[in-house]
Formats: C-alpha cells, structure tokens, sequence
C-alpha cells in the first residue's frame, strides 16, 4: 500500500500551479500590450513618413525674417476702444511712443 499525502501537500501543489498560470497570464498580457501596435492599417498606409531634407527656401525665408528688439516693443502703440461702457478706455500709449 502506497503512504498518503496529507492535505496540505495537495493544497500546497494547487496554489502553486495557480499562482503560476495567473503569472503567466499577467506577464502575457504585459508582453502583449507592449508588442501590439496601435496604429491601424488604415493610419498606417496614411502615414507619410517624415524626411530629414530641409528645403533651402524654408531656411532662407527664416533668415529674412524681420527680428524685433525690445525697443521696438516699446514704441508700439495700442488703441483700445469699448463702446459697451460709458467708460472712457480711450487710447493707451506707451511714455516712449508718446516723446517726439
């Protein structure tokens, strides 16, 4: 006659094979998230790819472009209006636009 196992080896050998299915479970569907893409093969085929050529003429309309200092900012001068109040907003100036 063969000896029994207690209880508890069974127990023990039962919670062990479920722990290792449920890790195997978890860490497929880690490995599944991370794999799978999320762009469809509709996205995909719409895609352009970006280059890496520059045209010259981007480059050269930047270069002419008009470059502002702070000075320039200071003589601008905004005019503000409301007409919903009886407020008078009138114009706003700056003291350095206002120096002849």
């Amino acid at each position: 006659m063969k000896p029994r196992r207690s209880k508890s080896s069974y127990t023990l050998l039962a919670g062990l094979t479920g722990l290792l299915v449920i890790g195997a479970w978890f860490a497929y569907g880690i490995y599944s998230a991370l794999t799978k893409s999320q762009v469809t093969e509709r996205q995909a085929t719409a895609i352009i790819p970006l280059t890496e050529s520059i045209r010259v003429e981007v480059v050269d309309n930047l270069d002419r472009r008009r470059k502002f200092s702070p000075a320039d900012f200071s003589q601008l001068v905004l005019n503000i209006t409301e007409s919903t109040t009886s407020t008078s907003a009138g114009s706003i100036a700056t003291s350095s636009a206002n120096q002849p």
